[in-house]
């Protein structure tokens, strides 16, 4: 059940990040709320979940937005496992944790992307993608963070609840 949940939401955010995110970009920059959404999942609940919440959330951009099918999935996966590893000796109610945790993962994201993606299509100029893309969005995700911390916290606190009580 929690799964389907983790679907329906990276399906919303899909939706609202494609359609409606173009209203709230700054400078051309669109916040990557799907990334967000993968690191609370990983900080709020285990590797496990961030992996599988990874896998999703890049195969539905690979599908839809991306030139080879496998490279959000690999780069969200990764991150999702990667923020749940590291999130098993922290404490989990600390918002400013993940706000963290997106700031590298959005490095990671941005970095793993330009190789991926437009290294291979023969652009090389990457200090005009650090300031004109990479830097901007690491301010914007992580400032989105937060929001989607208290959603996440909010669905895992649903399902921890309903553990207690069977």
């Amino acid at each position: 059940m929690k799964y389907i949940v983790y679907f329906l939401i990276s399906l919303i955010i899909f939706l609202f990040q494609s359609t409606l995110g173009q209203y709230i970009a700054i400078a051309g920059i669109v916040p990557n709320i799907m990334l967000a959404f993968v690191v609370c999942t990983g900080h709020k609940s285990n590797a496990e979940d961030g992996l599988i919440a990874g896998i999703m959330a890049g195969l539905l951009q690979d599908c839809f937005f991306g030139c080879y099918i496998g490279c959000n999935l690999f780069l969200y996966g990764v991150i999702g496992y990667t923020v749940g590893v590291l999130s098993d000796s922290l404490y989990r109610n600390n918002f400013a944790t993940p706000v963290f945790f997106t700031f590298i993962a959005a490095l990671f994201y941005n970095f793993g992307f330009f190789v991926f993606n437009i290294l291979l299509k023969g652009y090389t100029d990457f200090t005009g993608f650090i300031y004109l893309r990479i830097l901007p969005e690491l301010v914007y995700d992580s400032l989105i963070t937060v929001p989607v911390y208290y959603i996440v916290s909010a669905i895992n606190g649903k399902f921890t609840a309903d553990k207690i009580n069977i």
